[in-house]
């Protein structure tokens, strides 16, 4: 970890499908590559998305999700180092679509010329991007919390205050996929971690996870695993 009073840190991670929370004592600075991370703090929304700066204030509790494939430039940044170079109070901006060219020149900077090249990249930025409507830290470990429930993407459209035809836009090009694939997908994933549990029948598994009965989950199942779940459930190794 970047400790108070060290030198910055520079490097392309990549963020799981899942919410994490954090807090640190450096400042970091996320800048999109490749995908959407997205991240809150205080209360403030914002989707790294390709170009997209975004800076978390030390000691700021912060929580973040990536839907789907991604590659962030993670920049940690001791305080007293951001103090000294005047890089203490960046507002969230997006950059020119060249400006990065990969994040190597970044990477490669020694902290010496690491300032420099930073301030020449928030020279270039534009405008500071509003909060987004669509809060997938929000919305999506409400859906996987309960997938029994007959969820409608007109609901989360509404929850997001946002037309259908928009939210499922908006949706897609965050995850990479429509809404319904998405919760057909979760749906699935869960059911094959129940399907484990020899106790229960297919019937029971079905409901827990949403589909109307066992023969639309039979469906659903063999479109995606090219087996029935009765045959997935015999391949699996006894007592998994």
């Amino acid at each position: 970890m970047t400790e108070e009073g060290g030198m910055p840190r520079v490097e392309v991670r990549e963020y799981p499908d899942r919410v994490l929370t954090d807090r640190h004592g450096f400042h970091q600075w996320l800048i999109g590559l490749e995908g959407v991370v997205e991240l809150e703090a205080g209360g403030e929304g914002a989707h790294v998305e390709p170009g997209q700066w975004v800076a978390i204030p030390s000691g700021s509790e912060h929580h973040y999700l990536a839907p789907g494939r991604n590659r962030t430039l993670v920049l940690d940044l001791p305080v007293a180092w951001c103090e000294a170079a005047g890089l203490a109070d960046i507002a969230p901006r997006r950059l020119p679509p060249a400006a990065l060219g990969g994040g190597e020149m970044l990477l490669e900077a020694r902290p010496d010329q690491l300032a420099a090249r930073l301030h020449a990249l928030l020279a270039q930025g534009r405008t500071r991007h509003a909060s987004p409507r669509l809060r997938l830290l929000h919305l999506l470990p409400a859906v996987e919390a309960d997938l029994a429930y007959p969820w409608r993407i007109r609901d989360w459209a509404a929850r997001c205050h946002m037309t259908e035809a928009a939210f499922a836009r908006r949706f897609r090009h965050l995850t990479g996929v429509a809404p319904h694939a998405w919760l057909t997908a979760r749906r699935l994933q869960r059911a094959c971690e129940l399907m484990r549990n020899p106790r229960l029948t297919l019937t029971e598994i079905a409901q827990a996870c949403g589909f109307h009965d066992s023969a639309h989950f039979a469906h659903a199942f063999r479109a995606h695993h090219a087996c029935s779940p009765r045959q997935w459930r015999q391949r699996q190794p006894s007592g998994a």
